[in-house]
């Protein structure tokens, strides 16, 4: 009887449970050259942009570009009915005659008169009177000249010329209304594409960092894109950095210049921009989607030969889109989880099911 109580309980002890097996995604850790940069959010910029306005009232009587085209430096704009400002100069020039030959008649009577007042046969107080005469003909004489000398220009002024290669914008007045001085809207605005600035700002706390690049004489390339640096990316370098950090933002503005041939680039664009410090050699990277955040800093599993995970702190550096830089915890051609973790812990088993 007491052996068949043995008999039973001993049948009756069951097998350890098998440890689970996770499945899981991994990636092998690679090594390359990587920059090292600063991200900011840029604005794009005209080098030139000119507000076209007129410096004369009249009827708009021409307009010789087509809006939103290319146009060359002394392209005819505008022209503005010049007949006044010609009748105007002719009236300038009629007094500016006028005015020459009174000193002429003047001049001829000083001249007459000097032998004679010098020997007393003609009085000194007429003679002075006639000095007085030449000398307000004189002054009349450059007075009338100023005049026409600015007839000139406001008759000039009729016909505006583009004062750069640039783009034209939205024509702000038709043809055949009235141009006005005191207007607040410019007739057009005329921007400069080609080269073009892009402007961001970084913390203050960078500047001392970008400082020492820059003392070491080589020029620091700058890259924007529209969205993602996956996609299209324009490559420029720093044209200047701002004398001032802002109080109020405690940022530090820096502008790049950028070759702007196909026109990718648009004024008053925002833009993502990055300022390149330099290249880190040999950097361990791996995919972002390899690292866990945790209270203790941030981990990250790595597979071994037999199929166990090892949990990994990691020192982390610059981040690039989907990928980051390991300072320390892994090495390049090591396996390290990027999908799966959830279950994961230091002894884990895996099945590897796919890898990338």
């Amino acid at each position: 009887m007491i052996f068949l109580i043995l008999l039973i309980g001993c049948h009756s002890k069951k097998e350890p449970p098998a440890a689970p097996v996770y499945s899981v995604k991994v990636v092998t850790a690679v090594q390359k050259d990587m920059p090292i940069f600063l991200e900011g959010l840029g604005h794009v910029e005209s080098i030139t942009s000119i507000n076209i306005r007129s410096r004369i009232e009249g009827e708009l009587t021409g307009v010789f570009f087509k809006q939103g085209a290319e146009i060359k430096k002394g392209d005819l704009l505008f022209t503005i009915d010049p007949k006044p400002y010609q009748a105007s100069l002719l009236q300038s020039q009629g007094a500016l005659e006028q005015s020459m030959a009174n000193l002429a008649i003047a001049a001829e009577k000083v001249k007459r008169y000097k032998t004679l007042a010098k020997d007393e046969y003609y009085s000194q107080i007429d003679f002075e009177t006639l000095q007085a005469d030449f000398a307000a003909n004189t002054g009349l004489v450059q007075e009338n000249q100023g005049q026409v000398n600015s007839a000139k220009i406001n008759l000039d002024y009729c016909w505006i010329y583009a004062p750069i290669d640039g783009l034209t914008g939205i024509l702000q007045i038709d043809y055949g209304n009235l141009v006005r001085t005191d207007d607040s809207n410019p007739m057009i605005t005329l921007n400069q594409m080609d080269p073009i600035f892009v402007t961001f700002s970084v913390p203050e706390i960078k500047l001392p960092q970008i400082q020492k690049y820059m003392r070491k004489g080589e020029t620091l390339k700058v890259q924007t894109a529209y969205e993602s640096f996956k996609d299209e990316i324009f490559e420029g370098s720093l044209y200047m950095l701002d004398n001032t950090v802002d109080e109020n933002t405690g940022m530090i503005k820096l502008r790049g210049i950028f070759d702007n041939k196909e026109r990718a680039l648009w004024p008053g664009q925002f833009i993502r921009t990055r300022l390149l410090l330099y290249t880190l050699q040999n950097a361990v990277v791996i995919p972002y989607s390899a690292v866990q955040l945790t209270l203790t800093g941030p981990k990250g599993f790595v597979v071994k030969e037999n199929n166990t995970v090892e949990e990994r702190s990691l020192k982390l550096g610059q981040r690039q889109e989907d990928t980051i830089i390991v300072l320390e915890g892994v090495k390049a051609g090591e396996k390290i989880v990027t999908d799966g973790q959830i279950n994961l812990s230091s002894g884990s088993k895996v099945a590897v099911k796919g890898e990338g």
